[in-house]
């Protein structure tokens, strides 16, 4: 009978299979990770970057999530928002995660029937199946590695020969879009990989520059032709001379033969417009990584109140929510997941708005003066749990010149006459 249930389910397995599966396989036989040292690079050494990200995994992890259900909702209750394992507390684990989401554009939580555990995103391969979606996932062990990170745009060498493989129900794979891969997600830096880019040699230029003392290259020229032992011999000359004037500045071009330059490029900082060139691509990069610019400025702005509401709304709760619904679609639908706006400040009225607010429900009898306060964090108060019906509401009040109802036993039709 067992088995006829299990062919039975294999059968309806079969039906529900995508048939364009096999050809999907095909066209990407492993999903495997990229290589993210620019991105690693840029988070350290790039401090809009950094502080940009920052501020994405604090809002998101500050957060609390509501989880409902039946029974696997306390124990995922537990692994969400307090010890997902024994080793680790819930805001050191997701900080990970959600750090492995914004540089790699994955996510990989291991579930062993008992606890959360976070897997490295860059070395975690996703395989396709040619039947169902991914057949497996293979953690990629670390056993050499060759060179270390030198420059921007180079590649950090590591050879990764083993593997530890994960089955589909052990793993939680959350990742953002990526139009390469229906398996693996991408970076949320990647569209701004070449502004970083420019950000970093024109920060190095300016690094230079003054290191430079900001002095301009300058040529010595001279009708006759010297050795490369006389040029040698003029260069420690001058500097030993004007030492303490071009100390760290660059070496004198020297033209003999009568050789002239016809054109020379002085450079004056101000004409390249560098501050606010810079400030440009620090509001572009912020603005693509999904922070307003103006929460990463210190002072005030008339509109910082705006901007964290819609800091929350577009960035913030969009990431948790795609958390909430792996989660979700993990644990076959036994539990509901979902941020609680409630305990984010920033997505709240004012405390005027607030009393308008309740003010309106109950003058217009939909809540009670204590369902009021209570919504206010105000104690309850004897007495005020009764609706308050509106007196110019038609049939609420006694008194029929207020546009009431008439008394009891009178008619609606009698004439309400002063005494």
């Amino acid at each position: 009978m067992a088995d006829e249930n299990k062919l039975g389910l294999r059968g309806w397995m079969a039906e529900k299979l995508n048939p364009a599966q096999p050809s999907i396989a095909s066209l990407e036989p492993y999903a495997s990770p990229e290589t993210i040292v620019d991105y690693e690079q840029a988070y350290r050494e790039i401090e809009v970057v950094h502080r940009s990200v920052e501020m994405v995994i604090n809002g998101c992890v500050e957060i609390p999530l509501i989880v409902e259900g039946n029974s696997p909702a306390k124990k995922v209750n537990r692994m969400l928002n307090h010890k997902p394992n024994p080793f680790e507390d819930r805001v050191r684990m997701f900080r990970r995660a959600l750090l492995d989401y914004m540089l790699d554009g994955n996510a990989f939580f291991y579930y062993d029937g008992q606890d959360l555990f976070l897997l490295p995103a860059n070395d975690v391969e996703v395989v396709p199946d040619a039947q169902t979606f991914v057949s497996h996932y293979n953690y990629l062990v670390h056993n050499q590695q060759a060179n270390d990170f030198y420059g921007f745009g180079a590649g950090k060498q590591t050879r990764k020969s083993e593997a530890i493989r994960f089955e589909p129900h052990e793993i939680i794979h959350i990742y953002s879009e990526n139009e390469n891969s229906i398996f693996r997600g991408v970076s949320k830096l990647k569209s701004i990989l070449g502004l970083m880019e420019v950000y970093y040699y024109m920060i190095k230029f300016q690094r230079q520059f003054f290191k430079n003392n900001a002095l301009p290259g300058f040529v010595l020229t001279t009708d006759n032709i010297l050795s490369q032992r006389v040029k040698q011999r003029l260069l420690e000359a001058w500097r030993s001379t004007y030492t303490t004037i071009f100390d760290g500045a660059r070496n004198p071009a020297i033209l003999d033969g009568g050789l002239k330059i016809d054109k020379f490029s002085t450079v004056n900082f101000d004409q390249l417009d560098f501050e606010n060139s810079i400030e440009r691509i620090q509001q572009d990069m912020a603005k693509a990584i999904g922070v307003p610019y103006v929460l990463l400025k210190s002072g005030n702005n008339a509109n910082i109140d705006a901007n964290q509401k819609l800091f929350y709304l577009h960035t913030i709760l969009p990431i948790l929510n795609q958390f909430c619904s792996a989660f979700e679609h993990f644990f076959n639908g036994g539990v509901t997941i979902r941020p609680d706006r409630l305990s984010v400040p920033a997505l709240q009225p004012d405390n005027r708005t607030q009393a308008v607010y309740y003010s309106t429900l109950v003058n217009t009898g939909i809540i009670t003066p204590n369902e009021a306060r209570e919504g206010l964090r105000f104690p309850k108060l004897e007495g005020n749990d009764s609706i308050r019906v509106p007196q110019n509401i038609t049939g609420s009040a006694t008194d029929a010149t207020q546009g009431g109802r008439p008394p009891e036993g009178e008619s609606e039709n009698e004439e309400v006459t002063d005494e």
